[in-house]
């Protein structure tokens, strides 16, 4: 049965109607129409609730939808893509407190399927066998003040349908492969992400546009470097016509006419190198260059390798974050708002539209990012989180005695590899240990430890192995997680949220080789090894992103603590990237709450090691900073 309040088309009921009904039902589907993307400055044009076979269609422009504050803020309420309709409700005042997400459920049940489809009408269609159809979605947006039409309020009611249906089904296979504890903690966390997009940070544009205008005079004098290397080097002779070209960025003449972003030309320019190659993207490159951490140049086959990695960073970045990048500042609120993807295979978010989690190394991008008046940016992130992750689930006692004592990891492991005493002076050294320890549980082998240090392949080899002696529990363990990947399809985090990533792909390889194996060897190899690479990691990445996101739940909770408790808004959650958390604090409060959301992240590390301490590193400052 289907009612609609404010309508002229259907059965008419009354806002008192619809309270009544749902008195005493604790599940209640939700679903909202609107003119817009924006919740600061689109409007909620109607409400769907639905439940027990009955549908509710509200007009939200013929009533108050606070009416329905109290109903929507006590229940169980079933979404799909809920952080969608959580942050343009709270624009309008009611906050969602129990959330179950029925795309972020199918996305924990089969993380790891690649164009799986996680959308309504799959998820209807996969789970009921019914059959919807989309089309009435896009003319919502130009709804106006035009009547609802019938099909409309259909389409409106039949999106709150089968959310309850789909739960049921979803639940039985979450409690088959234990994944009750996830699919709560990413409900949890949808409220977190939400709060994060709504509120936004406040972006600087003029020192912005000073920042992209420096990195365009860097990437000209780059652009520069290159063709002196070009004109000076005999191995290029052959690239240097006759002619010139005019170059719009700088009034003299070049010498060249080489276009560094051309794929065609840089072939041949490899190979005048001796490099002949089938693609001159940046993981080729890369095997032409060695760089540390910090993007140091450890060694390089010839300076025009080195250079043209420069310039492509550079030009990358005068791409992504010019000055187009101040167009994502929001004309209502002057922040930007960041988009999130809430669970990739490993677990951890993405972020988008734009993304936040990827800007630049170094701090000056992140310094544009300013704390409101009269408040300080708090940023607290996990220390080594991966490497206690990794130390704790192996028992790898020597691993857990340094970490614990606070101690350099990548000296010891160094010392113990190399046999003597290695100190952070020992640079090269204990950039080997560190390259291995930070590359190992991410299938690092000695091919590319070879070419990401510059070394014969036989002097990686030799590391590979000395590693494995210092350190055997912890070989074998990581050995242990990517031979069970194989065996089973999937691999499973530390408890207690024991996120599930399947792979696909190996199943697939089971039925190349009931084929012809000599045909289908090299695809089943090329498979295995990924499989095996991605189990050695998929345990400890996604131990990491439970972690944080047990930590963004607790942190969110906090935030709202001390907003109530205060009278006003003293804290706002503004930003999640990789191992860290941002919080806006008021500046008189901002040292006591780290202080609190630093034991938080710490408890919630220790849900899931017990032998080795989890630590945080806590920043105050007045702008963002890594």
């Amino acid at each position: 049965m289907q009612y609609t309040i404010g309508c002229e088309v259907g059965n008419p009921a009354t806002v008192s109607d619809c309270l009544e009904y749902f008195k005493h039902i604790e599940i209640i589907q939700v679903d909202t129409e609107t003119s817009g993307l924006d919740p600061h400055k689109d409007q909620i044009i109607s409400l769907q609730l639905g439940g027990c076979g009955t549908q509710f269609f509200i007009d939200c422009r013929k009533g108050d939808i606070l009416l329905f504050k109290e109903l929507l803020e006590s229940k169980l309420c079933v979404l799909q893509n809920s952080k969608f309709d959580y942050k343009m409700l709270k624009a309008k005042g009611i906050i969602l407190n129990k959330i179950y997400d029925t795309m972020l459920a199918e996305c924990v049940l089969y993380c790891g399927y690649e164009k799986f489809g996680y959308g309504l009408n799959k998820l209807v269609e996969r789970y009921t066998g019914h059959i919807l159809v989309k089309e009435e979605r896009l003319g919502f947006i130009s709804q106006g003040e035009k009547p609802f039409t019938e099909k409309q309020i259909e389409y409106g009611c039949l999106d709150v349908t089968y959310l309850e249906e789909i739960r049921d089904k979803q639940m039985v296979l979450a409690k088959t492969h234990e994944l009750e504890y996830c699919i709560n903690l990413e409900n949890n966390v949808v409220k977190a992400l939400g709060d994060i997009e709504y509120n936004g940070m406040i972006l600087d544009p003029k020192q912005w546009g000073e920042l992209t205008e420096s990195y365009k005079e860097r990437l000209q004098k780059k652009k520069d470097q290159l063709d002196e290397i070009v004109l000076n080097d005999p191995k290029f002779a052959k690239f240097v016509p006759q002619g010139v070209q005019q170059d719009m960025f700088n009034p003299e003449p070049r010498k060249i006419n080489i276009n560094y972003s051309s794929s065609v030309q840089m072939k041949k320019m490899f190979a005048a190198l001796g490099e002949v190659v089938d693609s001159t993207d940046d993981r080729q490159l890369s095997k032409f260059v060695g760089r540390d951490d910090k993007g140091v140049v450890l060694w390089e086959k010839h300076p025009f390798f080195t250079n043209l990695q420069d310039s492509r960073g550079l030009a990358k970045v005068v791409s992504t974050y010019g000055d187009g990048f101040l167009d994502y500042i929001n004309p209502i609120t002057n922040r930007v708002h960041t988009t999130f993807w809430q669970v990739l295979n490993t677990g951890r978010v993405s972020s988008g539209d734009p993304n936040l989690q990827n800007l630049p190394a170094d701090n000056a991008f992140r310094d544009c990012f300013k704390a409101r008046p009269g408040f300080k940016w708090v940023s607290i992130d996990y220390s080594g989180q991966e490497l206690r992750l990794m130390a704790d689930a192996s028992n790898e006692q020597g691993f857990i005695d340094v970490l614990n004592r606070g101690e350099d990891l990548h000296c010891y492991a160094g010392s113990l590899m190399f046999k003597r005493p290695i100190t952070k002076a020992d640079k090269d050294l204990r950039n080997k240990a560190k390259t291995i320890n930070f590359g190992k549980p991410y299938g690092m082998g000695p091919d590319k430890l070879a070419d990401t240090l510059g070394i014969p392949l036989a002097e990686a080899e030799e590391l590979f192995k000395e590693y494995a002696k210092a350190f055997p529990k912890l070989n074998k363990w990581l050995e242990d997680q990517g031979k069970s990947a194989n065996k089973k399809g999937y691999s499973v985090t530390f408890a207690p949220c024991k996120r599930r990533r399947w792979f696909p792909d190996v199943l697939k390889a089971r039925e190349l080789a009931k084929g012809s194996w000599s045909n289908n060897y090299k695809e089943i190899k090329k498979i295995e090894s990924q499989t095996t690479r991605n189990g050695m990691n998929s345990p400890i990445q996604g131990s990491g992103a439970d972690i944080t996101k047990e930590a963004l739940v607790e942190v969110r909770e906090l935030v709202n603590w001390y907003n109530k408790g205060h009278g006003e808004e003293v804290a706002f959650l503004v930003m999640q990237v990789h191992d860290a958390i941002d919080v806006e604090v008021r500046e008189d409060l901002a040292e006591e709450f780290s202080q609190a959301m630093a034991n938080i992240m710490i408890n919630c590390g220790n849900k899931y090691v017990t032998k080795v301490k989890m630590e945080v590193d806590t920043t105050i400052t007045m702008a963002w900073k890594k």
